[in-house]
Order: structure tokens, then C-alpha cells, then sequence
């Protein structure tokens, strides 16, 4: 699959978590980070948009839209 471009909605699953955001992976295997975002477990899907694409210092960053599985609440 393609990279993501700016503002480009997508399909993603949480990895981790510290303490100011979560690591997830996104739809087309690539890793992304939303800041402020850490109420749900790992395994968690959601859907997000890209506010910004990955450079060689850092992930893509995106945010996170609405809760698409809620890992916590399934298991």
C-alpha cells in the first residue's frame, strides 16, 4: 500500500502507550503517533486522520477520530 498523505483517513490499531500519547499501526503497516490520546488498551482499532506525514526523525502524527473496537470493553 501507498503512503498516507496530509489530511488522508485511515484505519488503525493501537500498539502501546506513554504518557503523553499512543503508538499505532496504521492501516498500510506504517507507524504512526496521536498525542493525548491514552484512555484505551493495546488492540484497540480506531480511525484517524494524518495531520502529519513521517519524516526520518519522526512518525507520522495523526489523530485520533472516533473508536472503531474498544479492546477494554470486548475482552
Amino acid at each position: 500500500m501507498s503512503k498516507y498523505e496530509r489530511f488522508d483517513c485511515c484505519y488503525a490499531t493501537i500498539l502501546d502507550k506513554c504518557s503523553k500519547g499512543v503508538f499505532l499501526l496504521l492501516d498500510n503497516d506504517e507507524k504512526a503517533y496521536a498525542k493525548d490520546f491514552t484512555t484505551h488498551k493495546s488492540g484497540t482499532k480506531v480511525l484517524c486522520t494524518v495531520l502529519k506525514s513521517a519524516t526520518e526523525k519522526f512518525r507520522t502524527l495523526v489523530s485520533i477520530d472516533s473508536v472503531v473496537y474498544d479492546y477494554q470493553l470486548a475482552a
